[in-house]
């Protein structure tokens, strides 16, 4: 049982890496950029944020799943200067890639599948777990994706081991 148990827990650590394989082997596409405007109010028990810390997370996250590096993130409001805020909010101007379709003519641009972790010491951690719940629900929706494997165990006021896991492919610029 417990042999079966190890080789269930190492196929599931290694499924990420075969995927990211598979999204790098197929041939680029056609995607072109799309704008989109949102406000990112954060609401949360365990973790509160400054403004500028809750801003580099989510512009860490936006980065990683490719947004093109004109994003405008603007946290507002901020009453404590560089302390936690109660409920700090971001504006968000940022583009993503959308397959072209046929579309787009001399303003589309050549992109690949990437295979992304969202959550790990550099990223989101077990203390980003509701965090990490906003980013998936609001947003992985301005993104081209596929194959996200996501799951968050947020207790408020409690970090949970193993509590933020997202991995996912993204439609990123094929460049280096």
């Amino acid at each position: 049982m417990v042999r079966r148990n190890v080789i269930i827990v190492l196929l599931a650590a290694l499924a990420p890496c075969g995927a990211g394989r598979a999204a790098a082997a197929e041939p680029p596409q056609s995607a072109i950029w799309k704008t989109h405007e949102l406000r990112l109010d954060y609401v949360g028990f365990t973790t509160r944020y400054s403004c500028e810390g809750l801003r580099d997370k989510v512009e860490q996250a936006l980065t990683a799943l490719g947004a093109r590096r004109d994003m405008v993130v603007t946290p507002f409001p901020c009453a404590r200067p560089g302390g936690p805020e109660l409920l700090p909010s971001l504006r968000i101007t940022v583009s993503t890639l959308t397959p072209a379709g046929g579309a787009g003519g001399s303003q589309a641009v050549e992109a690949r599948w990437k295979s992304v972790n969202l959550a790990g010491p550099d990223r989101l951690t077990v203390g980003d777990c509701e965090l990490a719940e906003q980013i998936q629900r609001e947003i992985l929706p301005l993104f081209t994706t596929r194959n996200v494997k996501a799951r968050t165990m947020c207790v408020p006021h409690q970090e949970v081991a193993g509590g933020v896991q997202m991995t996912l492919d993204v439609l990123v610029p094929a460049g280096p």
